[in-house]
């Protein structure tokens, strides 16, 4: 038997492995399959680069080894071999690869798309009946459908407090959208502190704080979430004060969250902390397991992903901090579903590798800005340039991201790297991760660049 046995029936195993993998994975990982030598009865196959036959190898080689095997019975072993004789060509063909899978993200069903209410402020995803009640929140949740019962009542102010991803806004929003749900003429505003911050500093440069003090004084509902922002902003700090007792007086109903009790809020005056602990303070912790699951299971049927049950349970053991945790590893799922036919469990704890901090031990600094320059064809002296540019923001944005998360890197090393202070770090790294919980195509363009930084 010669190569030319092979050539001569390629097509048909091509199109076995299209009808295995579906047409999507074929299309991306099987476009430049061609079979080399055949010496010994060993078969080698060329791909165009190693980050495809990483990626074969790993997914697909026990299926294209019997496909082969049931047309050519002599076959004792195949081999996939990368055509990267030339470094440019590598290049070449992983871009070609991420450029498919940048089409692919392009035509996936997005979420059920929700667009904020301008009035408001409120996305109306957020509702009590999609929020997973259990034993770390379901004080927090009673005491807000009590609020959206009787805005202005008993619990005035609420001030719930808990770490990062454990459903905060969630709830806040959620009380909001009952409120106007219950009362119809009633006028309810959500934003987070940052954005009143922004809002009121703004007005003192336009000379326009009357309007200001208007705008939020004329509301029945205030809901401003991450109060802790306020720390040493003496300024806004005194603005909310008297926007407080205002509202108060008038029995107003005034909703905060906070990642620490009043409490331990840093640089905050006094009377405004005692304001924030004259009404209702309650905590929200990080859900047990059995409220990890359920929520997995929630997050699972909004991507369209039918997991098994020891999937979920799997998943709920290993990650147990915060639901954005959870929704991370399902995007991931998600996008690996889109190249194989079936997700197990043994898939899964692959993809969960990936979220270990071990993993990335050889995610250097310089790979970082490598391939984030790469993927967005600038050069590196542009991200560091003093530019305000939206479109560089977001590149900066996304580096910090990723020097945080994937180099394990401090503020204060991040910072050195940007040529800006710690707190510019802090602000970047904590913006990507809001943006994250609302972005589903920001999530899909990290999975990408995480691949690349893989591709090793």
């Amino acid at each position: 038997m010669t190569l030319e046995t092979f050539e001569s029936l390629w097509k048909e195993i091509l199109e076995e492995i299209k009808n295995s993998v579906g047409e999507k994975g074929f299309n991306i990982w099987f476009n430049e399959f061609l079979p080399k030598t055949y010496i010994h009865n060993s078969l080698k196959i060329s791909v165009p680069s190693k980050f495809v036959k990483n990626w074969i190898e790993k997914n697909y080689l026990p299926l294209i080894f019997k496909i082969i095997k049931n047309k050519f019975s002599e076959v004792k072993s195949i081999e996939i071999i990368a055509e990267n004789s030339q470094e440019k060509a590598v290049f070449s063909s992983r871009k070609t690869v991420i450029k498919r899978l940048q089409a692919l993200a392009l035509k996936t069903p997005k979420l059920s798309i929700f667009e904020t209410n301008p009035q408001t402020n409120l996305n109306p995803r957020y509702r009590f009946d999609n929020f997973v009640v259990g034993k770390t929140n379901e004080l927090a949740f009673a005491a807000c459908q009590a609020v959206s019962k009787n805005p202005g009542g008993l619990h005035n102010p609420l001030f719930i407090y808990g770490p990062v991803g454990v459903g905060k806004t969630h709830l806040l929003q959620a009380t909001g959208n009952e409120i106007c749900k219950n009362f119809k003429n009633i006028k309810v505003k959500y934003l987070t502190t940052e954005e009143f911050t922004n809002l009121f500093i703004n007005s003192i440069k336009n000379h326009s704080t009357e309007e200001f003090r208007l705008r939020f004084r004329d509301v029945d509902v205030l809901i401003l979430d991450d109060i802790h922002f306020l720390s040493g902003k003496i300024s806004t700090q005194e603005e909310l004060f008297h926007t407080f007792n205002y509202l108060y007086n008038l029995s107003k109903q005034i909703i905060f969250s906070s990642d620490r009790p009043p409490s331990f809020i840093q640089d905050i005056e006094t009377r405004l902390r005692s304001r924030f602990e004259g009404g209702l303070v309650i905590d929200i912790n990080p859900p047990d397991f059995e409220t990890r699951v359920a929520i997995l299971k929630i997050k699972a049927q909004e991507r369209g992903l039918n997991l098994s049950e020891e999937i979920y349970e799997f998943i709920a053991e290993k990650f147990v901090n915060n639901i954005r945790e959870l929704e991370g590893i399902l995007t991931a799922i998600y996008f690996e579903s889109q190249f194989i036919e079936k997700i197990n469990l043994e898939t899964v704890k692959e993809i969960v590798k990936r979220f270990s901090k071990d993993y990335y031990k050889k995610v250097t600094p310089k790979k970082v800005i490598k391939i984030i320059t790469s993927h967005y064809e600038i050069k590196e002296e542009e991200l560091f340039k003093k530019l305000r540019n939206k479109h560089l923001t977001q590149i900066r944005k996304l580096l910090v991201y990723f020097l945080r998360e994937y180099s394990q890197l401090s503020y204060t090393s991040i910072a050195e790297i940007l040529k800006k202070d710690h707190t510019t770090a802090i602000y970047l790294y904590e913006k990507t991760v809001e943006e994250l919980s609302k972005n589903e195509d920001l999530k899909k363009e990290i999975e990408i660049i995480k691949t690349k930084l893989l591709e090793n």
